[in-house]
């Protein structure tokens, strides 16, 4: 029986979670309620994960996507909604919203920051892209 979509996220912000949580001195949190379309005109929204680490002033929200394709599209409204969450840390010097992709096919990672531009485009994510954020 083929594993369903929600099941397969379940799993890949896990995972993520794991290996995030190796930093030393790193609060990593998974938000479950995250993939519910909430208010676009909320002033907040809620990342799939997200670290904060108090030791090098970071904070990093991740839209996570698994895939067994060998790229995967990420919605502009799913983009915003993690710029809107790292909005209530300007206090932090980093943060970073950051695009983590599961390629399961592979059994690797990619990750792709979000940058800050108007306006703000899907971002297609590809298994032969080279991170730009590391865990």
């Amino acid at each position: 029986m083929p594993v369903s979509w929600r099941r397969r996220g379940y799993e890949a912000e896990r995972r993520l979670v794991k290996l995030l949580s190796q930093r030393p001195l790193v609060y990593v949190f998974r938000v479950p309620v995250s993939g519910s379309r909430g208010d676009p005109e909320a002033k907040t929204a809620l990342p799939d994960v997200f670290i904060v680490d108090n030791i090098k002033g970071e904070v990093a929200a991740f839209e996570v996507k698994c895939t067994g394709k060998t790229k995967v599209t990420v919605r502009s409204d799913q983009l915003v909604k993690l710029l809107k969450f790292l909005d209530a840390f300007k206090k932090y010097e980093h943060r970073s919203a950051v695009v983590a992709v599961w390629f399961s096919s592979e059994g690797k990672w990619v990750f792709k920051k979000v940058k800050e531009e108007f306006p703000l485009n899907k971002i297609v994510v590809s298994i032969q892209d080279e991170s730009d954020w590391h865990p």
